[in-house]
């Protein structure tokens, strides 16, 4: 009794791949409602994706149909078919960037945007909901494209493409990580202090050390050409507690307790985790509210000489209630996606200038008083 062939699909292949024209003909009409579904989503439809087509068939051609050798009928054909169409195209998405990168743009983010926010949300896990993996997103684009595409097209053709732009993307996605992550920063008052000022803040607040002037010339000695004595430490402690709380900080995740009691007279009460912000971080979220309203101040006084597309787009975010991703705010100003990032990039520079002039001024307030 004869019987079916379980792996058609991987006979037809080596048929092809020997050289066998109708073997051929056939694995084409068969292969191309999958390679199609595939250039749409990458490339669009339309002469574009006409073109994009006919270049995944020439591709497959190449050397005989060597694309296929791999082929070994252990996945579907189609799965395998979508995977060599995803290079070839991505082999001319890079061919793209040397030859006209601009134009380029616009396919780049409809091959790898979703590949780049499944690893924005991989690396900002709990940001669901708070605007920062569409604002993650958009960093990796503005890294993508400033300096004409210099990422991308560093690619040198050995490799794959998309392996090479993924893996420069999530270096790109390590560095935001990093760069958001919690650091310990002093009050503005207490960093205008001195060296050993800022040491007894920190050792008290963020290493929880015990307010004991005696305690603390021992864990200062060896830290100074000179060691403290204890009446100094006093002076120190006096001056600091004069800018500052000398309070703990709560380390992340754990909340002091506070005792709610039934009845004033009654010793037994409910325990209950007290979430409200420590004195210090009160004190820093307050310089910060001072810091960004003086920002905004800053912004509207200069804004009028900035060019008019930087500052509709200045108004644009300013104006938001919550992040607004690059392709709206592109419809908005009716401009291609690509010129917003670059917006966005200019603005991002203008800010931090304007920013670190309004650090210089009060710095010179702060020596005069």
């Amino acid at each position: 009794m004869l019987q079916a062939n379980p792996r058609p699909e991987l006979e037809l292949v080596r048929a092809v791949v020997s050289g066998d024209a109708a073997a051929a003909q056939r694995f084409l009409e068969m292969a191309s409602a999958t390679l199609w579904s595939v250039v749409v989503k990458l490339e669009g439809d339309g002469a574009e994706g006409e073109s994009a087509f006919l270049g995944v068939i020439e591709g497959l051609k190449a050397d005989g149909y060597s694309r296929l050798r791999a082929f070994d009928g252990r996945s579907r054909l189609s799965t395998y078919l979508a995977i060599v169409a995803r290079d070839i195209l991505a082999d001319r998405l890079a061919r793209g960037f040397v030859e006209s990168p601009r134009k380029s743009w616009t396919r780049f983010e409809r091959f790898f945007g979703e590949d780049i926010r499944r690893r924005v949300a991989h690396r900002f896990p709990r940001e669901t909901g708070t605007g920062r993996r569409e604002d993650a997103y958009q960093e990796v684009c503005l890294k993508f494209i400033e300096d004409d595409y210099r990422r991308i097209r560093a690619y040198d053709g050995l490799g794959s493409f998309t392996g090479f732009i993924l893996t420069v993307a999530e270096r790109i996605l390590l560095d935001l990580v990093r760069r958001d992550a919690p650091r310990r920063r002093l009050p503005a008052a207490v960093a205008r202090l001195s060296q050993l000022d800022q040491d007894i803040y920190a050792a008290i607040v963020w290493g929880m050390h015990p307010v004991d002037a005696d305690r603390l010339a021992m864990t200062m000695r060896g830290r100074f050409e000179r060691d403290p004595d204890a009446e100094e430490i006093r002076q120190a402690l006096q001056r600091v507690a004069e800018v500052a709380p000398l309070t703990a900080a709560a380390t992340s995740g754990r909340s002091e307790m506070v005792s709610l009691d039934t009845s004033g007279d009654d010793d037994q009460g409910i325990v209950i985790p007290d979430s409200g912000a420590t004195p210090e971080q009160q004190l820093l979220d307050a310089e910060e509210e001072q810091t960004r309203s003086a920002l905004l101040d800053a912004v509207k006084q200069a804004a009028d000489d900035l060019p008019a597309d930087e500052r509709l787009y200045l108004q644009i975010v300013f104006s938001a209630t919550d992040p607004m991703p690059a392709r709206e705010i592109a419809r908005t100003m009716q401009l291609p996606v690509e010129d917003v990032y670059r917006l966005k990039q200019r603005a991002q520079r203008w800010l931090t200038e304007l920013a670190a002039r309004l650090g210089k001024k009060d710095e010179l307030k702060a020596q005069k008083n």
